[in-house]
């Protein structure tokens, strides 16, 4: 939009600029709390780290996984179905024929209207678990999927819905590149390839900076209401502060967009999607060590359990590894459950499945830093927005469509990568379009 000549503000609703993408000190480095992995066919957060200057580097995978069922077992870091590891022969081919089914299905994907294919309001109608019920799997293979879910979307199989799924499937990817379940789940070659190197916040003040001449960005200015008039629109502050624009761009979250007060209202469509819509429940335990003890051990950091609260891990260290770091991820039912625990009780929790995992080393930090996005009052969950059951099939084209002069963005409102920053990148530039192709 600035470079098209138009003028423009940002209203901010938090103290900061980034949204999902946040990090935060650790002595004289940093861990991202929020957004932190990037991967191949991300090509906007690629593109845009480099216009920033900003150096990704390869997540640390030297070594071995760990398996957590009630002991903890290594295996290859580059096995299938995003590195878990089935127990038997017969866990291993059905694995392999849901994900066969899965990026079969994603394949016949529109990915900017999944909701028109032939099958959309079958698939619509069933969640997640109940394709896997279908299929007759073991309680095992049950399990190994939901943690892939769950890792994924921070959201149960019970919840989504199979064509939400699917769609999801299909856009991790790009337009020269199917997307796959493999490209989701999966760290070289997949969607947690690389990391930032000064975290990915970096990459958004950057670009804040970048346009700070003009002073347009207003931080602490949640939006209460956008009313239209004539032809402009009046976009009123919580504090009572007004602006007049042509145009509006909602880059938030089909739940979080649902908090302002539209006049005339919103159409009912995009309304029933807001309503529907569901953020899925996650938050970061990252354990800080006077060094990456595991990488001695010949593990990677990375770990997957069917028990405990944090059930996936990565190595967060800094490039230069001059801490250890373990990011766990606490995400659906188990991110609930802590949400109302302190960090102290939190520690307890994240730390004993830590030692499961790493041994007595790993339960023993010498700091936390602890991440609820369910708590954050402008976010209330994450990583994304997911459609349960009779959601996307109905009101899917609500998600991208203007009403009026009102854009929608948000990584919800991308055709690929949505849930990533890329997808966040992508729906910002599509709907700086819609008003540049758009205008007189």
């Amino acid at each position: 939009l600035d470079k098209a000549g138009k003028k423009w503000v940002i209203l901010e609703a938090r103290d900061r600029i980034g949204g999902r993408m946040y990090s935060k000190k650790v002595g004289n480095g940093i861990v991202d709390v929020g957004a932190e992995f990037v991967g191949p066919t991300q090509d906007k957060i690629i593109e845009l780290a480099h216009e920033m200057n900003v150096p990704l580097f390869p997540t640390y995978n030297k070594g071995s996984n760990i398996f957590y069922d009630g002991k903890a077992q290594k295996y290859d870091s580059d096995g299938l179905f995003g590195a878990i590891p089935p127990e038997d022969v017969l866990s291993l081919a059905k694995l392999a024929g849901l994900q066969a089914q899965l990026d079969g299905m994603a394949k016949q994907i529109d990915v900017g209207s999944p909701w028109k294919h032939p099958k959309a309001k079958e698939w619509d109608s069933k969640s997640a678990g109940d394709w896997l019920r279908g299929e007759n799997v073991s309680k095992k293979v049950y399990d190994l999927i939901e943690v892939s879910l769950e890792e994924i979307f921070s959201a149960t199989a019970e919840e989504m819905s199979l064509l939400y799924v699917v769609s999801y499937v299909a856009a991790a990817g790009n337009k020269d590149n199917k997307g796959t379940f493999e490209r989701l789940t999966f760290t070289p070659k997949g969607a947690q390839q690389y990391r930032v190197d000064g975290g990915t916040y970096e990459i958004a003040q950057r670009l804040a900076k970048k346009l700070e001449m003009h002073k347009n960005i207003k931080l602490s200015s949640p939006v209460a209401s956008i009313t239209k008039q004539n032809n402009s629109y009046s976009v009123k502050t919580k504090s009572g502060k007004t602006y007049e624009a042509e145009h509006v761009i909602v880059a938030m979250s089909p739940p979080m967009a649902a908090t302002i007060d539209y006049k005339p209202a919103l159409p009912k469509d995009r309304q029933r999607l807001s309503k529907k819509m569901k953020m899925g429940r996650i938050g970061k335990g990252i354990a800080i060590y006077n060094e990456p003890f595991w990488r001695k051990n010949q593990l990677t950091g990375q770990a997957v359990s069917l028990k405990g609260h944090s059930r996936a891990t990565f190595d967060s260290s800094p490039k230069d590894a001059s801490f250890g770091a373990i990011l766990g991820f606490i995400q659906a039912d188990a991110m609930e459950e802590l949400d109302s625990k302190s960090e102290s009780e939190m520690s307890n929790v994240i730390g004993g499945d830590l030692e499961h995992y790493f041994g007595k080393q790993g339960g023993k930090p010498k700091e936390w830093v602890f991440m609820r996005w369910d708590h954050e009052e402008y976010s209330r969950g994450g990583p994304t927005a997911y459609a349960p059951p009779n959601t996307l099939s109905k009101y899917g084209k609500a998600l991208r469509e203007p009403a009026g002069n009102i854009h929608f963005a948000g990584t919800e409102a991308s055709d690929y990568w949505q849930g990533y920053m890329d997808g966040a990148i992508r729906s910002g530039q599509r709907a700086a379009y819609e008003i540049i192709n758009g205008s007189s």
